[in-house]
């Protein structure tokens, strides 16, 4: 009970800190306009990471991005992480769609402590890729015809070797110590009631991405960070 409660702690602390002044991660989390907002921040923060030279080139060439702004993760022997996010998908003129609301889900039994909060990007380089998202559920690992590489912990995007046939490439920046980090077995999945919120009843994550028969204007600060070079 010590160990559960002292992780718990930890985790509480450690993302209290990555939290605006007076912000919650419950409030955070119940409004979809601050995960939109929170992402523009993320990526413009892993753009102007020295870390992460080849980012820019992923997302000129991404056909899909999802921001998850604060996956937590905590555990102890068993563990959990969970946060929510937002995709989007390149349009035609080669600028971005409206945001559309996802979760991002896992738990692993294992040899493991601690607490950990990453900012997490996924570039969508294929076509292959963005179908597997737009699914009511995806596993990575389980479907072995999808490719990811990741690349955090430190490591520049130039360290881990070429990653230009991954259908997927996720890019993270934590705060924290926790063992462990793939994201083999992590669940993603839409968020239908924050798309509804967003954009009213009966919206659907096709509606917002590939019919984009939505607009939505506070998006347009993440939309001009996803543009800009």
């Amino acid at each position: 009970m010590r160990r559960s409660t002292f992780v718990l702690g930890a985790l509480a602390l450690m993302t209290g800190s990555l939290l605006p002044v007076g912000g919650s991660i419950a409030q955070e989390a119940e409004t979809p306009q601050a995960l939109v907002d929170r992402a523009a921040a993320v990526v413009t923060e892993l753009k102007a990471e020295e870390r992460y030279g080849d980012f820019a080139p992923y997302m000129q060439k991404a056909k899909a991005v999802l921001i998850v702004p604060q996956l937590l993760k905590a555990g102890f022997i068993v563990g959990g992480e969970f946060g929510e996010g937002v995709m989007l998908t390149r349009t035609m003129d080669g600028g971005w769609s409206a945001p559309a609301f996802y979760s991002m889900a896992g738990g692993s039994i294992g040899l493991q402590v601690g607490a950990e909060s990453k900012r997490v990007l996924i570039a969508i380089m294929t076509e292959k890729g963005v179908n597997a998202l737009l699914t009511d559920q995806f596993k990575f690992g389980a479907d072995a015809s999808i490719s990811v590489g990741e690349v955090g912990g430190g490591a520049g995007a130039s360290s881990v070797g070429s990653l230009d046939k991954a259908d997927m490439v996720a890019f993270s920046r934590s705060k924290g110590l926790f063992g462990g980090g793939a994201l083999d077995g992590t669940l993603i999945r839409p968020v239908p009631e924050k798309n509804a919120a967003y954009y009213g009843d009966g919206t659907t994550t096709r509606d917002i991405l590939i019919g984009r028969t939505v607009t939505a204007s506070g998006a347009a600060g993440l939309q001009s960070a996803l543009s800009r070079r």
